[in-house]
Parts: C-alpha cells; structure tokens; sequence
C-alpha cells in the first residue's frame, strides 16, 4: 500500500514460501525429467547432423534448466536467511525495551 510505512513479518508464512519455492523447484525437475525421458526414447534414433543438432538443443536446455533450479534454490536460501536475519533483529529491539 503507498504511504503504509508498517512492516508485518509472519515467520511461519516466510519458511512456507522457501519450502514452496524448493517443492516447486523438485516438481519443476520431475516434469522436466519425464518429458527428457519421452524425448531420449525418440531422439536415440536419430543420427548425423540431426541428432549433433539436437545433442547441442539438450546441451543448452540442460544449462538453462540447471540454472533455473539453482536460481529457485538460491531464492530459497535467501529467504530463510532474510527471515533469520529479522529475526534476529527484531529480538535485539524487543531487548531495548527490557
């Protein structure tokens, strides 16, 4: 909201959007290892230019997709490392006031 200065953390809710994002992540390479499954049975066929042509697509798909997951497990990390990080500054405050 534009102008609403407060803030309002939930700890429990921050570590179910890393776990969510690192389920995704797995369901994300589950369905991306079924279709490889699909697409090696037709492609071990292939030979010549046709197939060095797609063994260079999967190299490249491979990568992207590599990243894809390290990005989400990255994204993870940071967010429990951002909750602990709050937290552990919101109990240096609450101390201030003991």
């Amino acid at each position: 909201m534009a102008g609403d200065e407060n803030l309002r953390v939930t700890y429990g809710a921050v570590e179910q959007t890393a776990a969510d994002i690192e389920r995704s992540a797995k369901e994300l390479q589950a369905e991306l290892d079924k279709i490889w499954g699909a697409v090696k049975r037709v492609s071990n066929s292939w030979e010549g230019e046709a197939h060095q042509a797609f063994q260079a697509a999967e190299r490249q798909w491979n990568s992207r997709a590599s990243h894809i997951q390290s990005t989400l497990h990255e994204v993870a990390t940071k967010i429990r490392s951002g909750s602990a990080d709050y937290r552990a500054t919101d109990r240096r405050a609450a101390g201030f006031f003991q």
